[in-house]
């Protein structure tokens, strides 16, 4: 080797240092942003519910049929109420479109009932009934005052045929 390729190495050697020191430094600050984020995120969320509470429920946050409805069926609208309640708090909280399986691990860290046998299709059933949620695109639910439009919903379902043998491949 002559000197140049020595000394060119060398230089890169220590340019890569560099830039790995860059690198571990850039990493140490995301590690502290994505701290502060996480703590404000849970902060605007506490607000928000504490706000809600304070405020107490309006008329509008639910419909008039699910009202009545409501004041007739006993327990079991109770804990669709409630399920239904404890959705549209965590999508005001999130601020955002959230999926159902987000949905329900939120409910499930809540303890709160889902209605029915306690399966996401439970949960979409009522959901799709209430008219402050909407499904913006499959699987992803929002709350109606957002202005995010129903996504269209597929006309019927695809149903396997079935394979008959034919009757001359049998006798073969």
């Amino acid at each position: 080797m002559d000197a140049h390729n020595v000394t060119t190495e060398a230089v890169i050697a220590i340019a890569l240092q560099e830039a790995r020191a860059r690198i571990s430094a850039a990493e140490r600050d995301r590690a502290d942003i994505e701290k502060t984020l996480a703590v404000a995120r849970e902060e605007e969320r506490l607000l928000q519910r504490l706000l809600a509470l304070r405020r107490g429920p309006t008329p509008s946050s639910v419909p008039e049929d699910e009202a009545a409805i409501g004041r007739n069926m006993g327990e079991a609208h109770g804990a669709k109420n409630s399920a239904l309640s404890a959705v549209i708090e965590e999508l005001t909280a999130a601020g955002r479109p959230l999926h159902v399986s987000e949905l329900m691990r939120l409910l499930r860290e809540k303890q709160i009932p889902i209605p029915g046998a306690g399966m996401q299709a439970n949960l979409i059933a009522h959901m799709r009934r209430n008219k402050e949620i909407v499904r913006p695109s499959r699987g992803m639910y929002a709350l109606a005052s957002w202005g995010l439009e129903d996504a269209p919903t597929k006309s019927g379902r695809r149903r396997r045929k079935r394979v008959r043998a034919r009757a001359d491949s049998k006798e073969q």
